[in-house]
């Protein structure tokens, strides 16, 4: 069997060598930008998923779209802004794995084996202030940059949501 991948990633330098990394390794590869952008006839045994897309999309919102269209792809959702929250959110959807950037190919091709490189022993705790600001960026990055949605979301008024933003610039 033929393995198919689909590289949802805006950052095109990133998608063109991972492109020629899956493609030496045997793999048919195609690649979208946006979830708009994802070839609605194809089927996928596996997607690699970047969190923030082009144009504002929320790469989770990919995850339904692949699997609509695919029966059983292995997803592994990527992103350079990692969070318990978004990890567990990729999985609730439907992702194998949740992995940070910036990561190696040979790391990626491990998760989608279901192997995972990473150790405990280099775990760091966050503070209270960092896993807040990584909760807002993911209800804000949810609702496409809409400051009032977002501050309605997380019970916030307005100017304390962006009080806090600011704190985070």
């Amino acid at each position: 069997m033929n393995n198919h991948i689909l590289i949802v990633e805006d950052d095109t330098r990133l998608a063109n060598s991972l492109q020629k990394d899956f493609s030496d390794a045997g793999y048919t590869v195609f690649i979208a930008d946006r979830v708009d952008a994802i070839p609605a006839l194809n089927t996928f045994t596996h997607a690699l998923v970047d969190l923030r897309l082009a144009a504002g999309d929320f790469g989770l919102d990919a995850i339904a779209k692949i699997q609509s269209s695919s029966p059983q792809p292995k997803i592994i959702v990527l992103s350079g802004y990692g969070s318990i929250t978004t990890a567990v959110e990729a999985v609730k959807r439907g992702a194998m794995d949740y992995l940070t950037k910036p990561t190696s190919f040979a790391e990626i091709e491990k998760a989608f084996l279901g192997v995972r490189v990473n150790s405990t022993s280099d775990f760091k705790r966050r503070s209270l202030s960092e896993v807040e600001h990584e909760y807002i960026d993911f209800v804000l990055t949810k609702n496409d940059g809409n400051i009032s949605q977002t501050a309605k979301d997380l019970g916030l008024h307005r100017q304390s949501l962006q009080r806090k933003l600011k704190k985070y610039i």
